[in-house]
C-alpha cells in the first residue's frame, strides 16, 4: 500500500452498488493516484458500456484521473492478473466473493487464486464505510526463528503503516503463538515461547510507532483468533501476509490468510514479502 500511485478495482456492471469501486475511490483520493477501472465482462453490450463510461464519468467529476476498460480473457483471474500487468497498477481492489468447495470442488476460489498470484497487495472489499479514524489490525508470525515470516511480517507492517497514515486511524498489532503447553516450554535460555513472540511484537511496536497497550498476543491459532479479535477491536481493515502454493495443496488448503477471507466482516489488504519492494519497482518504471 506504501507509494502506490496506480490503483486497479473491479466492478461488476450488473450490480447496483460498487463497494470496491467506493473504497478505490477513497484510496485514489488520498494517495493521489490514479484509478484504472475493469469490468471483466465475457459478454459485453451496450448496457453495460454504458454503465461503465457512467461510473468513468463521475469519478472524474471528483478531480480523480480515471480509465476504463470491459475485457475478458479465458476466465476472470486471468482478465484481472493481465490487465494488472498491462496497467502495472501498485494495487489491486475487488469486492469479496463468497464462494464454496460445495460449489466448485475441484477449482481454486477465485479469490484465494488472487491473493496467491497477484504481484502487488490485493485489497478484498466487505465494506465502503469511511476508514478514517477507525481501528486497523496488522497480523503477524511473531516467530522469531522463522526467517522467512520475519521478512513477511516487515512488509505487512510498512504496508499497514501507510494505510493507517493516509485515514489517521489507529493501528493494533497481534500475533497468534503456540497453545499454552507450549508456550511455557524454556528452551535453555530462561525464556518461554510467550516471551520469544512478545519480544518480536514489541520490536515491530517500536518500529512503527504502536503502544504497548495496542499488541494482542494470544496462545491460539490465527485462524480463530484473528477473527475473533477483528470482531473485539471493530476493525475496519486487517493488513496480514500470504504465501503462493501449487499443486494439490492448492486445491485443498489455503493459507492463514485465504482462510480468514471468509470468516472476517472488515476489509481485507493481503501482501507478499516482495511487495516492500514496490517504491524500487516504481522507480525502475519511471
Amino acid at each position: 500500500m506504501q507509494g502506490i500511485q496506480r490503483i486497479l478495482v473491479i466492478v461488476d456492471t450488473r450490480k447496483a452498488r460498487h463497494v470496491a469501486l467506493n473504497r478505490a475511490i477513497q484510496l485514489a483520493q488520498a494517495t493521489q493516484s490514479s484509478l484504472h477501472i475493469l469490468a471483466p465482462n465475457p459478454k459485453p453490450d451496450i448496457a453495460s458500456s454504458e454503465v461503465l463510461t457512467a461510473l468513468a464519468r463521475d469519478i472524474s467529476a471528483k478531480g480523480i484521473t480515471v480509465t476504463s476498460q470491459e475485457l475478458w480473457r479465458h476466465n476472470l483471474l486471468e482478465t484481472i492478473i493481465h490487465v494488472r500487468e498491462m496497467e502495472r497498477s501498485h494495487l489491486l481492489v475487488k469486492d469479496f466473493r463468497q464462494e464454496s468447495f460445495l460449489e466448485k470442488p475441484f477449482s481454486t476460489p477465485t479469490d484465494w487464486a488472487l491473493l496467491r498470484k497477484s504481484r502487488v497487495p490485493v485489497l478484498l472489499v466487505r465494506h465502503d464505510r469511511a476508514w478514517e479514524k477507525e481501528p486497523m489490525l496488522a497480523a503477524i508470525n511473531a516467530d522469531p526463528e522463522d526467517a522467512d515470516h520475519q521478512q513477511l511480517n516487515r512488509a505487512i507492517m510498512e504496508n499497514a503503516k501507510a494505510v493507517t497514515g493516509y485515514f489517521d486511524a489507529d493501528l493494533h498489532l497481534a500475533s497468534a503463538y503456540p497453545t499454552i503447553m507450549l508456550a511455557m516450554q524454556d528452551k535453555g535460555d530462561g525464556q518461554t515461547d510467550q516471551d520469544r513472540y512478545l519480544k518480536t511484537c514489541q520490536h515491530f511496536a517500536k518500529d512503527y510507532g504502536i503502544s504497548n497497550d495496542s499488541i494482542h498476543l494470544v496462545p491460539a491459532p490465527a485462524e480463530t483468533m484473528i477473527p475473533d479479535l477483528t470482531r473485539e477491536l471493530a476493525v475496519s481493515l486487517l493488513i496480514m501476509g500470504t504465501n503462493a502454493r501449487s499443486g494439490l495443496s492448492a486445491l485443498t488448503l489455503g493459507n492463514t490468510a485465504e482462510q480468514l477471507a471468509s470468516n472476517i466482516d472488515c476489509d481485507l489488504l493481503a501482501v507478499h514479502s516482495k511487495h516492500h519492494m514496490i517504491p524500487l519497482e516504481r522507480e525502475l518504471e519511471a
